[in-house]
């Protein structure tokens, strides 16, 4: 028999005040953190450039029947809304997004830019806490009042949520939609969760359409239509809304979803792009071994494929789902094939909320064992080390070595993978807690 965590009995145990009172601190701690990391940075941003800038500028232009694609159009608006300039050459005005995107950004767009940027920074705080309640709920609250001041504190400290808020960027919206989608399938709200997903692919469907899979997978038939046909009806609505205005962007677009990957060295795996160790996909650590960036998304492939191939085979071979499990560790999968940032990690809150729902269940050792793999995403790693030659504080020879290049510097893509076979181990050895 199924149960999602809500429905199962989560064991109480007797917790002293002085516990309470270091977690209540500790929550504390990380709200402020949070904070000052997250919606502060956001404010004090010199730059009226963020995240936030392309999706704006490119739904406004779909807004006004504009091509989205074409450089000049949004070096045009983006003059218009903020007196910066740009050049056309300037790989950033080149844009090639998902079309139904547009229409979900649209609401925003609607808004002139200075007001649009704050609109945004409280949709992206609400966008969180709805990601953090959606799991509170899957875990039970009133279950247990421990375990979900831990997870309300460990989602707080979560550096990918304080990246991805401080530069504005959509994932946390895709993330929150997500959390939101899941605790709707859940609650067997299966045509909620499918437009929730839909929304999420729309903007990022590198993100959610890993998520989507699995339903696919346990034959939730209506869940994953109802997924897809969202996804597709607001792609057919973008693209039908500038057929009807007369806008000319498919060659345009073609062409810039060409230069991203062929001639943009700001989001490139290689050596041409100075701050690749911020990226957290497969293709980084692989292209330090080869030197080569065919051979490296070759062997992204090939991992991956490996480990979705075990995670099918157990998803496939129980007949519980184990559903947290489950998209646990196809969320940790998610962000290894393609292209993915520091921020996308925030989708590693839901490996979160399974570790702290089985922090002393039966697979408490496999839990404790992918909380430690999560460790490396509690400060932007990384981005410290990659500023650390500047310091002098480390040798240089330790810094040119091929031990820095290879283990050092990617060792957050490593950390994702070693925590995929944690997950996938557990999907093999769960055993059922007692109701």
């Amino acid at each position: 028999m199924n149960h999602s965590p809500s429905q199962v009995q989560l064991h109480r145990s007797p917790v002293g005040s002085g516990t309470k009172v270091a977690l209540w601190l500790l929550l504390f701690l990380a709200a402020a953190e949070f904070t000052i990391r997250g919606p502060v940075r956001y404010v004090q941003n010199p730059s009226e450039w963020n995240d936030f800038s392309q999706n704006y500028t490119a739904s406004k232009l779909w807004l006004r029947g504009k091509s989205p694609a074409n450089p000049r159009n949004f070096v045009a608006l983006w003059k218009e809304q903020t007196w910066v300039g740009l050049s056309t050459n300037d790989i950033r005005t080149h844009l090639a997004p998902p079309l139904g995107g547009l229409v979900v950004m649209a609401p925003v767009a609607v808004f002139p830019w200075k007001v649009a940027k704050v609109i945004w920074l409280l949709l992206l705080l609400v966008s969180f806490a709805a990601t953090v309640w959606a799991f509170v709920r899957t875990l039970g609250r009133s279950q247990n009042e421990v375990r979900v001041l831990i997870l309300v504190a460990a989602c707080l400290a979560l550096a990918p949520f304080h990246t991805g808020i401080a530069n504005g960027n959509t994932s946390i919206l895709v993330i929150a939609l997500c959390a939101l989608a899941i605790g709707a399938a859940f609650e067997g709200h299966d045509i909620t969760a499918g437009l929730l997903f839909g929304f999420a692919c729309s903007i990022k469907p590198q993100l959610g359409a890993f998520l989507v899979l699995f339903y696919l997978v346990r034959r939730r038939w209506r869940l994953f239509t109802v997924a897809v046909g969202c996804t597709v009806s607001l792609n057919l609505i973008a693209a039908l809304h500038l057929r009807i205005r007369g806008a000319v962007w498919l060659q345009d677009y073609l062409n810039n979803a060409k230069g991203f990957v062929t001639s943009n060295n700001i989001d490139s795996f290689t050596s041409d792009n100075p701050g690749r160790f911020t990226l957290i996909n497969l293709q980084v650590p692989f292209f330090s071994l080869t030197q080569n960036s065919h051979h490296a998304n070759l062997w992204a492939f090939v991992v991956t494929g490996l480990l979705v191939g075990g995670w099918l085979f157990y998803v496939l071979k129980r007949k519980e789902s184990l559903e947290l499990l489950s998209l646990a560790t196809i969320a940790t999968i998610a962000l290894l094939p393609v292209y993915h940032r520091f921020y996308d990690a925030g989708l590693l809150v839901i490996p979160l909320c399974w570790c702290i729902a089985e922090s002393i269940g039966p697979s408490r050792v496999i839990a404790r064992c992918a909380l430690a793999m999560m460790i490396p995403f509690s400060l932007p790693g990384s981005a410290f080390l990659e500023k650390l030659p500047s310091y002098n504080s480390v040798p240089r020879s330790l810094i040119e070595s091929r031990l820095w290049e290879l283990l050092v510097m990617p060792h957050e893509t490593w950390a994702l993978v070693s925590l995929c076979v944690v997950l996938i181990f557990g999907l093999r050895s769960h055993r059922d807690a007692p109701l």
